[in-house]
């Protein structure tokens, strides 16, 4: 969103939620549980407020953090 130069409350709008949802889905430090129809109106929502007119994608939304894993037979 900062990147696009959209604010949580013009996304909120949009997309007919609060901007307290936007804003704890912005700042989470755990991925919350999110539908695909959910996703997709987050990055239709965000490229129709784009102000550098790019498309979102979901890539574009998440970022994986890799952790240390503990698998079965690491020592």
């Amino acid at each position: 969103m900062a990147r696009h130069r959209v604010p949580a409350k013009d996304l909120a709008g949009l997309l007919g939620i609060s901007k307290n949802a936007v804003s704890n889905l912005r700042n989470s430090e755990v991925m919350p549980r999110i539908d695909g129809k959910r996703l997709e109106e987050l990055c239709v929502g965000v490229s129709k407020l784009s102000k550098i007119g790019e498309v979102v994608t979901p890539y574009d939304l998440l970022e994986y953090v890799p952790q240390e894993l503990n698998l079965p037979g690491d020592e």
